[in-house]
């Protein structure tokens, strides 16, 4: 069923009180970077039509994101961009400015009548919203657009596993799959040039830095990003695209889906939303709103539904509710356990975290996967398992090999530095998952060889597909 209801649940005043009658509603756009399915926008357009005030939409850009390189701002500017070019058409201004949020939205406090945001998860998304808050004085709202179901509505703590988080998350999905319509400005609330004008003062008056969005190579370079891991060519980053591989996925392998999704060894297998739903340019309600009204089997829709709502936001449960997602000490007891126990055994070999980076090992299919992971910022994430399972067997203790494993995904991967691949790290090393057989090294950690690989695909026709690849690179 339609609506253009924006959930309670998702919402969230922050410091609630009298709106001034004149300024601007502001939204600050930070984790939701999309116009479409995205209820914090949508709420910005409907507080500013309620107060009949103008709109801005503000995105706050630093260049010293932790671990984020010119692959990842390349990605996100070209997501920027669609957001501009929608939003235009919509009449919504939108700045895109240089700086820390709780320093430009503070200068601009004064105009801002009702200031809106969207919620994000990990502590430095928090630690913004919090430095926001100290910063201004107004109205603050913040509303949820990362996940189908509101995380404070599924549990208040950390859940173990897929299986004690799923009934928690399947009991509202239904009411939270909806779609979102879209509210047109009243005519107070477009830019017009007296609007436009005035905010344009503000941020001179505020001394604020606005980039041009034109020109993304002269972007990267003013903000001083770190030039390597580099932009990958083979993918493009906005809601178009995602959008866009979504209906191709939906068109040629949902109707086949729980059969494709181990088959690495095949061009479309994966709905490669990863990146886009990191950086927020798609939404989760959107995605599964569309995978249902398609004509697919129901257990194939089933599948899908179960990576991308129970098993996405049981990884967004675990960084919020555990202060050490991203560290070994954070690990289950007994994987701690087996695994110090275990780090004494013999190794193959010892490699340091750049030969590893460099795909120096003795293994070639890990040398592969390694190789796709450092030219194209992706790899399908059955080979992504046998890549973080296999550090364990060449580093001289699992306190390392956790550090070295997250630094390498954090750093390449385009969907790097979010809860899922948090989560995902930390299962290679026991999260969310049970004690198996003991083995040398790896202890009772459940094993990924690649007698498993050869089982889902043509793990032979997938490595002459890379060696094909290398060779005509070099």
């Amino acid at each position: 069923m339609a609506t253009s209801l924006i959930e309670d649940e998702r919402v969230r005043w922050r410091r609630d009180g009298e709106k001034s009658s004149g300024g601007h509603v502001v939204y600050w756009m930070q984790q939701a970077q999309r116009t479409q399915h995205n209820p914090a926008l949508e709420l910005a357009v409907r507080q500013a039509n309620e107060l009949a005030l103008p709109l801005v939409v503000v995105f706050c850009l630093i260049g010293d994101y932790p671990e984020a390189s010119a692959r990842h701002y390349r990605f996100m500017l070209q997501g920027l961009v669609d957001v501009e070019q929608h939003l235009a058409r919509r009449g919504i201004r939108f700045d895109v400015i240089v700086g820390e949020a709780a320093t430009t939205l503070g200068r601009l406090d004064a105009r801002t009548a009702l200031l809106v945001t969207d919620r994000g998860y990990l502590p430095i998304q928090r630690a913004w919203r919090d430095d926001v808050e100290a910063a201004t004085g107004g109205p603050l709202v913040e509303v949820e657009t990362d996940v189908v179901v509101p995380i404070d509505l599924v549990t208040d703590k950390m859940e173990t596993a897929a299986r004690t988080i799923r009934p928690k998350i399947t009991r509202h999905v239904d009411r939270f799959v909806v779609e979102l319509t879209t509210t047109a400005l009243d005519n107070h609330s477009v830019g017009s040039e007296a609007v436009d004008s005035d905010w344009s003062r503000a941020l001179s008056d505020s001394d604020l830095d606005c980039v041009d969005l034109d020109d993304l190579d002269a972007v990267i370079d003013r903000l001083g990003v770190a030039a390597e891991p580099g932009p990958v060519s083979s993918w493009r980053g906005g809601e178009n695209e995602a959008h866009r591989l979504l209906g191709a996925f939906i068109d040629g392998v949902l109707g086949d889906y729980e059969s494709l999704r181990n088959r690495y060894d095949v061009d479309h297998s994966s709905s490669r939303l990863s990146p886009y739903l990191h950086y927020g340019q798609i939404s989760p309600v959107d995605v599964v709103r569309r995978i249902r009204a398609a004509a697919a089997p129901s257990d194939h829709v089933a599948a899908f539904v179960e990576e991308l709502v129970v098993r996405r936001e049981l990884a967004i449960n675990l960084v919020v509710h555990h202060s050490d997602f991203d560290r070994f000490a954070g690990l289950p007891a007994w994987a701690k356990e087996t695994l110090r126990a275990r780090s004494e055994d013999e190794r193959e070999v010892v490699l340091t975290a750049a030969e590893l980076e460099a795909g120096e090992t003795p293994d070639e299919i890990w040398n592969a996967i390694m190789a796709q992971i450092r030219d194209e910022g992706w790899t399908h994430n059955q080979l992504r398992m046998y890549w973080g399972k296999q550090i364990l067997r060449w580093t001289n203790t699992p306190e390392h090999a956790f550090r070295t494993l997250l630094d390498l995904n954090n750093r390449h991967f385009l969907d790097g530095r979010d809860p899922n691949s948090y989560a995902n790290v930390a299962w290679c090393f026991g999260r969310h998952d049970q004690g198996f057989q003991e083995r040398d090294v790896i202890g009772k950690i459940r094993p990924f060889t690649d007698k498993a690989l050869k089982r889902k695909g043509d793990l032979e026709g997938w490595l002459e597909s890379r060696r094909e690849s290398n060779r005509e690179t070099t």
